[in-house]
């Protein structure tokens, strides 16, 4: 979703506007966000649209589900920062995350988070039609085009904002009352801004073309993902389409750029589709029909994602456990034998998840969802000092917020509670709460016998944070 599209459209709605508005600044009491500068600045800066970032992801994070599964954020995340290494922000630091709503959407919004709603990702049948979109996405990032609709606007940067943040939540949340919304605006919207809107999701499409080429991915999955959602759109039940002007002009004009490039690059792969059948069971779409569906198809992915569905919501781990054996052995993907972990750990067969997990952390060190469902495992099953030793490893090289989260709890099953409480802090600081993450430095502080180097330690930090 191009959150810039809403900004002249919602103008007449000031009850919803104060509503949002409330939102964003009574429930991000979790940390205290910096003061946004002079509202009366015609320029929106880098620093003020990285303070809306911040403030936009926590408000949604406060009110929308998230897709909290280690695997399938590693892939969106690997997918984003891929594409985002092709494009003319290839220095900003991208975020990637799927919210957990069956509405056809993904949105951009300030200092680069970029947001694909589940519904969005389980539409597209290939990787190339899901890296389309995201690389749209980044387009609209790297060519600044929301700070760009905020000068347009002749609006303060928050109370724009605020707008832009009903819209996505209600989208989220109720799509016939965000529809009815939208229309309203629409009503007293003028051309001009439609026209913006236009030629800016001209300038994302031949932007992301490029992108995915230079990527080494088929830039095709552009057009085929706009057809399909074109030939869908006659209920008007497509979110996206009412978020990104789409016609077959721009389709056409797209799909005549494309004719000029090399085609011969990869439309799809097995990550994708593996992810895909995941998020068919985590979104827990239509249980029923996705177990029917797998039962009679036999190629790797369904056979997976039937597997998932017996762990997941059956609980049928001994036959998941058979499935999956016999499809480890003709298929290398790490996703299918971290499932058979799950179906061993989930059937008491505690040594037999150990070893294969150790395993696949040897011949994998450095990949993140295997590093995070080993240390889980060890530290739920008495072995929390080897999880230390592996994430401690792991963040030599990976940095990321659900790092500091898992080490946080081996800490703590471990004994080491000031070390826990550190772990904790330097997950806040990671997510942007920096308040939070200042109370859990002063909370380890108070611990009993820290040596003289963890209190230095712990109070260099409070002390950057507080200066920062």
């Amino acid at each position: 979703m191009m959150i810039f599209s809403f900004i002249r459209y919602f103008k007449a709605t000031s009850r919803l506007l104060l509503w949002i508005s409330l939102i964003i600044f009574n429930q991000l009491a979790y940390a205290e966000l910096p003061e946004l500068g002079d509202p009366t600045l015609k320029s929106f800066s880098t620093e003020e649209e990285k303070k809306l970032g911040l403030m936009f992801f926590r408000t949604l994070k406060n009110n929308l589900a998230f897709i909290d599964d280690p695997q399938l954020n590693h892939y969106i995340k690997n997918l984003g920062k891929k594409l985002a290494s092709h494009s003319d922000a290839a220095g900003k630091d991208f975020k990637f995350f799927i919210i957990n709503s069956d509405t056809i959407n993904a949105f951009a919004g300030p200092d680069a988070y970029i947001g694909i709603n589940s519904g969005l990702f389980l539409e597209a049948s290939n990787e190339s039609q899901l890296a389309s979109v995201i690389a749209h996405e980044i387009s609209h990032i790297s060519q600044r085009h929301l700070a760009r609709a905020i000068d347009e606007s002749g609006s303060t940067a928050v109370a724009t904002f605020a707008t832009v943040l009903a819209a996505i939540l209600l989208g989220s949340r109720d799509p016939q009352v965000s529809q009815a919304v939208l229309y309203s605006g629409i009503a007293g919207a003028q051309q001009s801004a439609i026209n913006f809107t236009r030629s800016n999701e001209y300038e994302a499409d031949r932007m992301g073309i490029g992108i995915l080429t230079r990527t080494g991915i088929n830039p095709k999955g552009m057009v085929d993902f706009f057809s399909t959602l074109l030939a869908k759109s006659g209920d008007g039940g497509i979110e996206y389409l009412r978020t990104h002007p789409l016609n077959t002009s721009r389709v056409s004009e797209a799909s005549d750029r494309i004719k000029k490039i090399q085609l011969n690059l990869p439309e799809d792969s097995q990550d994708f589709q593996f992810a895909r059948a995941r998020l068919k069971v985590i979104s827990n779409t239509d249980a029923s029909t996705l177990k029917t569906n797998t039962t009679t198809s036999h190629n790797d992915v369904s056979v997976y994602q039937l597997c998932l569905q017996l762990i997941h919501s059956n609980n049928e781990y001994s036959k998941a456990i058979e499935k999956l054996q016999a499809l480890s052995k003709k298929n290398q993907h790490p996703w299918i034998r971290l499932a058979l972990a799950q179906a061993y750990l989930s059937n008491k067969q505690t040594e037999l998840a150990l070893t294969l997990l150790n395993k696949l952390a040897e011949l994998l060190p450095n990949y993140l969802p295997v590093t995070l469902n080993y240390a889980h495992a060890l530290t739920e099953n008495g072995q929390a000092q080897k999880s230390i030793h592996i994430l401690k490893h792991q963040l030599q090289t990976s940095d990321e917020p659900i790092l500091h989260k898992t080490l946080a709890q081996a800490y703590f099953k471990n004994g080491q509670i000031s070390a826990a409480l550190e772990s904790t802090g330097n997950q806040y600081k990671k997510e942007g709460y920096y308040e939070l993450a200042l109370q859990q430095y002063e909370m380890a502080l108070q611990q009993a016998n820290l040596s003289i180097t963890t209190k230095q330690r712990l109070q260099a930090k409070k002390e950057a944070l507080k200066n920062r």
